[in-house]
């Protein structure tokens, strides 16, 4: 952060504005994956969360799994099929799908707990926090493409909103693996990123922040110096529409739309990496990643 001024406590006045105005919200962060493959990694975001709380910010994180399950059906020798960035999830899969999320949410349960932080690690599945429908077999998301098989994917019908507001009142961090519970007590897997949309807006959370492996939403995809700060759906339609937007990050897209739709103020795309990034995006004026309204306000970059 720039401050020129000789005010040696204007960076801790910038910071304190954000402080007061966050105090006792709701920010849920859904951390990539990939971030659990480095232990350093982990325990620098570890820190940065364990920061944010100390401010009287309530968090729940959501995390994905994707690169551990990828690595694991490569030594299994089970075939990866992904649509769209959603992963096709037949039965043997499913099994790999529940192993990796089991491994992810203890790594991160006890990355957080070492910091002194009271967080319950727990599935979406377990007591049907997480409800969800089988996906019927057809195109991604409507379009018109060739009818997909999806197997045991879930597109997610309801919240235990009463369990989660219950953890987020005892203090508690709640750690959330995305598996759901289908109609009949079945184990459906869901993409996390709408996972974390979905809780977002049904417990009227002030953030959505993805973290990432890179530092925000790029406007020349693999130039990490091409970061563009501030957007609004509107941008993110136009950036879409041009081809800059794909795979993986469609997914993310339609998350966060969602969740600006229901209510959420603001989305955030920030590197889960950058030992600082966290919370420079929070408590700066600058910020690290990028910051996604669903309006853009007036005299805003």
């Amino acid at each position: 952060m720039n401050v020129r001024t000789t005010d040696r406590y204007a960076v801790l006045r910038v910071a304190a504005q954000y402080v007061a105005r966050f105090r006792g919200a709701l920010f849920v962060l859904k951390l990539s994956g990939a971030l659990s493959e480095d232990p350093a990694a982990r325990s620098a975001l570890a820190e940065q969360i364990r920061l944010i709380t100390d401010f009287g910010i309530r968090v729940l994180v959501v995390h994905g799994a994707g690169s551990e399950i990828d690595r694991e059906c490569a030594r299994r020798g089970i075939p990866v099929h992904k649509i769209g960035g959603r992963r096709v999830t037949t039965p043997t899969v499913l099994e790999v799908v529940r192993a990796s999320y089991r491994a992810i949410n203890q790594d991160w349960v006890g990355a957080l707990a070492a910091r002194g932080l009271p967080v319950v690690g727990v599935s979406g599945e377990e007591g049907a926090l997480l409800r969800a429908r089988p996906r019927p077999r057809g195109p991604m998301d409507g379009s018109e493409g060739e009818a997909v098989s999806w197997g045991a994917v879930g597109d997610l019908e309801a919240v235990d909103v009463a369990r989660f507001k219950h953890w987020l009142g005892q203090g508690l961090l709640t750690v959330l693996a995305p598996l759901t519970q289908g109609p009949s007590g079945e184990t459906l897997n869901c993409n996390a990123d709408t996972a974390a949309a979905v809780l977002a807006a049904s417990l009227k959370a002030s953030k959505l922040v993805f973290l990432l492996n890179v530092p925000g939403l790029l406007r020349s995809p693999g130039d990490r110096t091409t970061v563009i700060p501030y957007a609004d759906l509107a941008d993110l339609a136009a950036f879409e529409a041009s081809g800059m937007i794909q795979d993986g990050m469609i997914v993310k897209t339609r998350a966060l739309e969602s969740a600006l739709s229901a209510g959420v103020e603001s989305v955030h795309l920030v590197s889960g990496t950058d030992p600082d990034a966290l919370v420079r995006e929070v408590f700066t004026h600058e910020g690290s990643g990028t910051m996604i309204v669903s309006r853009r306000r007036e005299g805003a970059p």
